[in-house]
């Protein structure tokens, strides 16, 4: 909640914001939690990630092999089909 009070300028801008009071702001910073209603706007207007500011209800997304390497590649070789598509039957 810090980076956001920070992106934001204040409790008080935050609680603006939101619509909510800058008591029920309080509680966020000192609790760490962010009711769920709550959370993309203040992803919005501050530009932290959902994921930073409630990590339980949007996880980031796992780095996987597809994403990670150009496609039709593996481990830095060219990616070789293990069965001849063209003796697989007419595919």
């Amino acid at each position: 909640m810090a980076s956001v009070i920070k992106a934001v300028g204040s409790q008080t801008a935050l609680a603006k914001i939101l619509k909510c009071t800058p008591q029920n702001v309080q509680r966020m910073c000192a609790t760490g939690r962010v009711p769920p209603k709550h959370v993309l706007r203040i992803e919005s207007a501050s530009g932290v990630s959902r994921g930073l500011i409630r990590p339980d209800l949007y996880p980031e997304a796992a780095l996987t092999l597809d994403g990670s390497l150009p496609a039709g590649e593996v481990s830095g070789q060219p990616y070789k089909p293990s069965v001849n598509l063209s003796s697989a039957g007419g595919v």
